[in-house]
């Protein structure tokens, strides 16, 4: 009879390692970077904004905690930012990230 070889699932552990960080250490690290909400293309709500580098109504440059964002589209108007949010209502065709 043939020996029957037991082989461990480690699916958890694996997804983890795939970022290169354990699991404990994954949410300190997604919450390093700027949290970006897109609704449609009528909306952009940015957590972790520093302060804007530029600003006209067809492009917004933000500096955030890991390098900056850059939306591009038309009618941009800062709706409101305070305490490291952003919120910017207009029409967007591009979203960058630069690092």
């Amino acid at each position: 009879m043939a020996k029957k070889l037991k082989i461990e699932k480690n699916k958890k552990k694996e997804k983890w390692n795939l970022f290169g960080t354990e699991r404990k250490g994954f949410e300190s690290t997604l919450l390093a970077g700027p949290i970006i909400e897109l609704f449609s293309n009528n909306m952009a709500v940015v957590e972790g904004c520093l302060s804007v580098y530029e600003y006209n109504d067809n492009y917004l440059k933000l500096k955030t905690t890991s390098g900056a964002v850059i939306l591009v589209g038309e009618a941009f108007d800062i709706v409101s930012f305070g305490e490291k949010t952003i919120t910017v209502k207009g029409k967007i065709t591009s979203l960058e990230f630069c690092v």
